[in-house]
């Protein structure tokens, strides 16, 4: 039987329809295992002994084509090569889109290629002037963020000769734990053994350096000293600017002045890079130098100078009188506070994203404790938390909600004027002298946040005029302006609805002895001196009987 001429036709078109819907297939099929042959990622770090440190990353792939990304520095310049094959398309995009995460100084370079018949690879080189923190005789490497598509990776870092890596100091910081390094020598590092999952990590190294001393200068700007190494002079002077810059509108602030403030860099500890970002040591009755974290200087403008700031503000808050043996919460509430306010005038990007996520810790921490921040009234600086967040947190709260509604940093101002030349040492005498500022008591809003303090403020005319008597007694009327300055104290603890007889007594008791203070002086002298007198008339027998 033969067939028709239209249905043989048919058949024929059918036919060949098949086979190029397989030959299509097969290509389809073909680029999709090209593209999906995992590529390497090699990624090499070399420092210098100034911490500069050459990054080259090279991608190699056998696939036939395909696309992959790699993260690259956004503010600072890279260049890019094609070794084997060819690029056929490529771009910049966020790198939040791609990792989730969005990195501040970095974006992704994403790319298609072609290999050359057998490979393909491309060569991304930068340069990274603090890769490495040095300060003789110690130093610590932080990689840039390393960043990639899923894959395979090998990461090499190179120290300088004499260099010398520290015992168990030499780690892979993944999303998905840490890692040792598959082999490590005394100034090398490599780590090939992440899984290929693994691909967002940064490497961190502790190391000691060839030299056993740092050669340390000073440089001096007004009332400042800061001691840094050369390599960071630049920093130092940029800090020694902001502090001179701002000196004046603090002076104003705390209405007083300081005589001296000393400052530094120092290096962290391995395990707490960033933690802390800077401190003040408070030892007996001294305040100490300034010290400021050096790996902040790698972090967006505003953040280190919002770190400095706020421990110049610990020292304002020393020379105004107020105690951080007693009132911590208030030094570290302050410090946060005011040293965001100046830096977000100056214009600081870094301050603006730290005030979000203190924000955003304060709206976090009220979901757990609600609006019960009593916990802080018992922090001093021999009493730390483990976890301190807490703490900063809910500080920084209580002063800036006290601060908002009343004028900001006008409303501290006003506070601080009227505490000059007074001890204030003590939750109730602050709630006290926040009240006089605002002109309206305080004690109310403290006492919801957990504070437990006597509403002073209602008795603000009886305690004024104790005060303006205590303050005209002089220096020289020792021990009694001591003795009536310490009832006067006792009276503000015990000034409350169910004490108020005591805390009459104790003012009553501060005034007798404050306006009798030249007498019983004069008294106690003219009573030693007699005392001396007879002492030396009877050691020369003039008593003895004949």
């Amino acid at each position: 039987m033969m067939m028709d001429i239209p249905s043989f036709r048919l058949l024929r078109a059918a036919f060949l329809l098949m086979i190029l819907s397989v030959a299509l297939n097969a290509e389809g099929l073909a680029n999709i295992v090209s593209a999906q042959i995992p590529g390497l990622f090699s990624y090499e770090f070399v420092v210098d002994e100034e911490g500069f440190t050459k990054v080259n990353i090279t991608y190699t792939t056998n696939g036939a084509r395909g696309s992959s990304w790699v993260l690259v520095p956004k503010f600072s310049e890279w260049t890019n090569h094609t070794v084997r094959g060819k690029v056929t398309e490529w771009g910049l995009r966020d790198a939040g889109e791609l990792t989730g995460v969005p990195y501040f100084f970095y974006e992704a370079l994403w790319f298609f290629y072609d290999s050359d018949g057998s490979e393909f690879e491309m060569n991304v080189q930068f340069n990274l002037s603090t890769a490495a923190m040095i300060i003789e005789p110690d130093g610590v490497f932080y990689s840039p963020q390393i960043g990639f598509e899923e894959g395979r990776v090998e990461a090499e870092v190179t120290l300088p000769e004499g260099f010398s890596i520290k015992q168990g100091e030499a780690l892979a910081l993944g999303s998905a734990g840490a890692y040792r390094p598959s082999s490590l020598g005394s100034d090398y590092v490599l780590f090939d053994n992440l899984p290929e999952t693994e691909n967002s990590f940064r490497i961190e190294i502790g190391f000691r350096t060839s030299g056993d001393e740092a050669d340390l200068r000073t440089l001096q700007s007004g009332v400042f000293a800061f001691e840094t190494v050369p390599r960071y002079e630049g920093y130092a002077e940029e800090i020694l600017t902001l502090f001179n810059r701002t000196y004046g509108g603090l002076v104003e602030l705390f209405n007083v002045t300081l005589e001296t403030a000393e400052v530094r860099f120092f290096l962290p500890e391995f395990n707490s890079l960033f933690s802390p970002g800077g401190y003040v040591p408070f030892v007996s009755r001294q305040i100490g130098d300034i010290h400021i974290n050096i790996l902040y200087t790698r972090y967006v403008r505003g953040y280190i100078e919002v770190i400095a700031l706020h421990e110049l503000v610990h020292h304002f808050l020393w020379k105004a009188g107020i105690s951080p043996q007693t009132l911590l919460w208030f030094h570290e509430g302050m410090a946060e506070y005011i040293s965001l306010e100046i830096a977000n005038t100056l214009g600081y990007e870094g301050s603006r994203i730290m005030k979000e996520e203190l924000e955003e810790g304060v709206s976090q921490l009220q979901q757990i404790v609600g609006d019960d921040f009593g916990f802080i009234t018992q922090w001093s600086p021999s009493r730390q938390p483990e976890n301190t967040w807490s703490y900063y947190v809910a500080s920084y709260c209580v002063v800036s909600r006290l601060a908002e509604p009343r004028g900001g940093l006008e409303y501290y101002n006003r506070f601080f004027r009227l505490i000059k030349g007074k001890n204030v040492d003590s939750n109730a005498a602050i709630g006290y002298y926040l009240g006089l500022a605002a002109n309206e008591s305080v004690a109310d809003t403290l006492n919801r946040w957990g504070f437990e303090i006597p509403d002073l403020y209602r008795y603000a005319p009886l305690l004024s005029s104790a005060e303006e008597v205590l303050g005209k007694i002089s220096p020289l009327h020792q021990p009694y302006k001591f003795l009536a300055e310490l009832l006067y104290r006792q009276a503000l603890l015990n000034a409350n609805e169910e004490s108020i007889a005591e805390m009459q007594l104790y003012l009553a008791a501060a005034l007798f002895i404050a306006r009798l203070a030249p007498l019983l002086t004069l008294v106690t002298i003219s009573g030693v001196l007699f005392g001396a007198i007879v002492l030396a008339l009877s050691s020369r027998g003039v008593f003895s009987k004949h």
